[in-house]
C-alpha cells in the first residue's frame, strides 16, 4: 500500500488539467457524442456511433482517444451539454482524434488461453 500515498504527488489536479489541454490541442478535432435519452437502447446507439467512428479513422489512418472525464461524473453533464447547446442531449463520449505516432499495442493473449471448448 505504499503507491496508494505517492499517487497524489505523481497525480496533481494541475498537471492532469495541463496534460489533457496539450492533448486536446495537439489533436485535429474532438468529437462529442450524445443521446436523446438516458436509456439502454440510446446508449447502445451511442455505442454503435464510436464504434463506425473508430472504424472510419482507423480506414483513414488517424488515430483516436477517449477523453471521457468531462462526462464521468453524472451530476456534471448537463452542464457539459448545456455548454455545447446540445439542449436535453446526454452527452455520452467524448472523443479526440488526428494524426500522430504510432504507439505500442496492447499486450494480447493467444485465444486459447482464455476460451476453454
Amino acid at each position: 500500500m505504499v503507491a496508494r500515498p505517492l499517487l497524489r504527488f505523481v497525480f496533481t489536479e494541475g498537471g492532469e488539467n495541463k496534460k489533457y489541454r496539450d492533448e486536446i490541442d495537439s489533436s485535429a478535432g474532438v468529437v462529442v457524442l450524445a443521446a436523446d435519452r438516458s436509456d439502454t437502447s440510446h446508449w447502445i446507439a451511442v455505442g454503435r456511433a464510436r464504434q463506425r467512428f473508430g472504424l472510419q479513422a482507423t480506414a483513414l489512418g488517424l488515430k483516436y482517444s477517449f477523453i471521457n472525464q468531462p462526462v464521468e461524473v453524472a451530476a456534471l453533464r448537463p452542464q457539459f451539454a448545456t455548454s455545447l447547446g446540445l439542449g436535453e442531449r446526454r452527452p455520452d463520449i467524448v472523443i479526440r482524434f488526428g494524426t500522430g505516432p504510432d504507439l505500442p499495442k496492447s499486450l494480447r493473449r493467444a485465444p486459447e488461453q482464455v476460451i476453454r471448448a
